[in-house]
């Protein structure tokens, strides 16, 4: 009598082991669909581009410093520029944009501008499908009037 209980008992816990063992393998070989953690905040890069002329004679002005969202740079001899945020929330954007003559009399002088920018309903390209969603960018012309 005392075998056969144990032999009762190692065939249950055989039974047991061979159950949990199997539902184990099936949530770990992904047979149970988990989603998976990721962290962070989605990010986009905002580019805006263009050309800064003078109001009255539509010449191209060079060596304007343009500022957007701690990036700096100057225009080149053309009057393009280009600033970018690499790290902007992926959704509507507003940017302040300001454009300075900071050369003296060099290319005549300009009053400084301090205008917006708006990223409406953006499209993004080459982005990873993850937490990079991509790039979208902005033509902005500006025309800079003379100081007086």
């Amino acid at each position: 009598m005392k075998k056969a209980k144990i032999n009762i008992l190692k065939s249950h816990n055989v039974l047991i082991a061979t159950v949990l063992s199997l539902l184990g393998f099936s949530a770990s070989c992904g047979l149970v669909d988990t989603p998976v953690m990721e962290y962070g905040t989605p990010s986009a890069k905002f580019i805006v581009n263009g050309k800064v002329v003078a109001s009255e004679t539509n010449e191209a002005l060079n060596n304007i410093r343009v500022t957007m969202q701690g990036d700096t740079t100057y225009t080149d001899n053309n009057g393009n520029y280009q600033v970018t945020d690499k790290w902007g929330f992926p959704m509507n954007q507003s940017y302040n944009i300001q454009f300075q003559d900071i050369d003296g009399s060099l290319n005549g002088q300009f009053n400084r501008l301090d205008t917006m920018v708006e990223f409406k309903d953006p499209k993004f390209v080459n982005g990873d499908g993850h937490w990079y969603r991509g790039e979208t960018s902005k033509e902005f012309d500006i025309k800079l009037k003379p100081k007086k």
